[in-house]
């Protein structure tokens, strides 16, 4: 919900930037998904995709924190 009324209160352009990053990301976690289910006993992918989803969490996490005054 915050992240949602953060959006709104977002400068377009920097809700478009937001919103591709996010979709980079998303489309990182699907390959890396992927990647590791032919090879599941790769350690490497697994680092990868952790550090994926920690980036999406980050990137949430900025967007749905109150603004700096």
């Amino acid at each position: 919900a915050s992240v949602a009324a953060r959006r709104d209160a977002l400068d377009p352009a920097t809700l478009a930037v937001v919103e591709r990053n996010l979709r980079i990301i998303d489309q990182a976690i699907r390959e890396l998904e992927a990647a590791l289910a032919a090879d599941p006993e790769n350690p490497n992918l697994s680092r990868l995709l952790l550090a994926s989803y920690q980036r999406e969490i980050d990137l949430l996490q900025r967007l749905a924190a109150p603004p700096r005054s």
